[in-house]
């Protein structure tokens, strides 16, 4: 029975996971507001207001990350967080203000 529990919170981890990859190509509009920006480049993984899918995966709302380290995930990716090489300094660090203030 353990091991079924496994199994299934695995598999579903790997789905949900399933849209993050490498790289990003999503390009925002210019004079985006930040929380567009996040709704359509974060939220898939991060979920709404970075509070994570259901509440528990990904969850990024208040992390203890700097806001420089944030800034180096956005632009650059990270183990599983892929990068957004369309997204500009000044914008990831909206982003990264937005999810220091949630």
């Amino acid at each position: 029975m353990i091991r079924m529990t496994k199994l299934a919170g695995i598999s579903l981890l790997v789905l949900l996971l399933t849209g993050c990859s490498e790289v990003n190509d999503f390009k925002p509009v210019a004079g985006m507001d930040v929380m567009d920006i996040y709704a359509n480049a974060c939220s898939g993984c991060h979920g709404e207001g970075g509070n994570g899918k259901f509440g528990i995966l990904l969850k990024i709302a208040g992390t203890d990350e700097s806001m420089d380290e944030i800034v180096d995930k956005v632009l650059n990716g990270g183990h599983i967080m892929p990068a957004f090489p369309n997204i500009d300094e000044k914008q990831a660090k909206n982003i990264a203000a937005y999810l220091k203030s949630e």
